[in-house]
C-alpha cells in the first residue's frame, strides 16, 4: 500500500491545487494524510470538505500537529508518517506547493514494486510566478506538460526566496534509473520522493528541533547516507513546484537550520556556498571559528579562513563559544585577504 504525507502551514490555496492533481491520478489505490501544523487559513475545512467527495472514498485525512510554534515541517512529516494506514509500505513525501502529473502515483507504485528497498527520487521543476487559474486549468485538463514548458530553462535562481527554473540536483538524472546508488544528502528533497516506510523510521525520521524553512531534508539525508541507504533517480516521476513568495524571516530561519546542519554533519562542497556570512552564528567555535585581534579591534574569522566579522565588544566572545580572553594578535596584512562582512548585530 502507498500513502502520501503532506505537511502544511497556511498554504490553503497551494494545497487545493495539489489535492486537485491527486484527484486526477490515473489510479486511486493510495491514501493521503495532510499533517496540519497549526494553520489558521481554513486548511482543516478544505481537507474535510474535499475528503467527502466521491473521488476520495475515505482516502484523504486531516491530522492535527498541535498549535503552531514556528513552522515545524519535520515534525509534521513525522506525525503524518505515524498516521499512515497499517500495511503502508511506501510513503510518498509531497509538499503543499507541488502539482503532480496524472500518472505520478502509478509510477511510484511500479517503481516501488521493482525496487522495494530503495528511495525513489522524483524530478522537480520550479515554475515562475503564474496565475492560479492557469495552473488549475492545466491540472484539470491533464495537460501539465504544457505548464512544464513554461519552466525557465536557465540555471535555477531565487525570486523572493523561491526558486524558479529546472531541476536543482545537477547530474542526478543522468544516472541509471534502475541501478540503486548510495544516497547523498543534497539529493533528498522531500517534496516529490518515495521512502519505504520501514526505512524512514530506521533512519530516525526528521529532526524535530529544526524549525522554519530549509535544510531539514538535507539533515535527514545525511543520516540516511551514513546508514548506507540507496536511492534511484526516477525522471518519469516529475512534478512542478508552484511559485509563491517566502514569508518574511524565512531566509534567516534557513540559515539557522544550515548552522544546525553544519555543526552536526560538517561542511560539504555543495552547501558551503549557501552560507550568509553576515550572520554571526556562522562564526561559532563549534563551526571552527576563531578570534583575531588587530588594531584594537576584535574579529571573528570563519572556519575556512575566508570570511570575517567585526565584534562590537568582548561580550560577543562567549556568545560565539570562546572564552572571554580568546584571540591571537594578527597583522593587518593577514586580515586583508579575508572578506570583511561588517559588524556582528542581532
Amino acid at each position: 500500500m502507498i500513502g502520501a504525507v503532506v505537511p502544511v502551514h497556511n498554504r490553503r490555496d497551494n494545497l487545493e491545487l495539489l489535492l486537485t492533481s491527486l484527484e486526477y491520478q490515473t489510479r486511486a489505490d493510495f491514501r493521503v494524510v495532510v499533517a496540519d501544523d497549526g494553520s489558521t487559513d481554513g486548511t482543516r475545512d478544505l481537507v474535510r470538505q474535499r475528503s467527502m467527495a466521491p473521488v476520495w472514498g475515505g482516502r484523504l485525512r486531516w491530522v492535527c500537529c498541535g498549535p503552531n510554534r514556528g513552522v515545524r515541517t519535520g515534525r509534521a512529516r513525522n506525525i503524518g508518517a505515524a498516521n499512515l494506514d497499517p500495511g503502508t509500505s511506501l510513503m510518498v513525501m509531497l509538499d503543499s506547493d507541488l502539482v503532480l502529473q496524472p500518472d505520478a502515483m502509478a509510477c511510484f507504485t511500479t517503481a516501488h514494486a521493482r525496487h522495494p528497498g530503495s528511495i525513489l527520487l522524483g524530478l522537480v521543476e520550479w515554475l515562475p510566478p503564474l496565475d492560479r487559474d492557469t495552473v488549475l486549468a492545466a491540472v484539470t485538463s491533464r495537460r501539465l506538460h504544457r505548464l512544464r514548458d513554461r519552466v525557465p530553462r536557465q540555471r535555477p535562481v531565487r525570486l523572493e526566496g523561491t526558486f524558479t527554473g529546472p531541476e536543482l540536483r545537477e547530474g542526478l538524472y543522468d544516472l541509471d534509473p534502475d541501478t540503486p546508488v548510495p544516497v547523498r544528502p543534497e539529493w533528498t528533497l522531500p517534496l516529490n520522493s518515495g521512502w519505504p516506510l520501514e526505512l524512514y523510521w530506521a533512519v530516525g525520521g526528521f529532526e524535530e528541533s529544526m524549525c522554519g524553512y530549509g535544510y531539514q531534508d538535507m539533515e535527514f539525508g545525511a543520516r540516511a547516507a551514513k546508514a548506507g541507504v540507496r536511492c534511484l533517480p526516477r525522471p518519469e516521476l516529475w512534478g512542478l513546484h508552484v511559485w509563491h513568495p517566502k514569508p518574511p524571516g524565512s531566509m534567516v530561519e534557513n540559515q539557522r537550520n544550515l548552522d544546525f546542519y553544519l555543526r552536526r554533519h560538517g561542511a560539504n562542497r555543495i552547501i558551503e556556498t549557501d552560507v550568509d556570512w553576515t550572520l554571526w552564528w556562522h562564526y561559532h567555535a563549534e563551526r571552527g571559528g576563531t578570534i583575531a585581534l588587530c588594531d584594537d579591534r576584535i574579529w571573528a574569522v570563519s572556519g575556512n579562513r575566508r570570511h570575517r566579522l567585526a565584534l562590537a565588544d568582548p561580550g560577543w566572545l562567549t556568545r560565539l563559544g570562546h572564552c572571554p580572553h580568546s584571540g591571537d594578535d594578527v597583522a593587518p596584512h593577514d586580515l586583508h585577504p579575508i572578506t570583511d562582512h561588517g559588524t556582528a548585530t542581532e
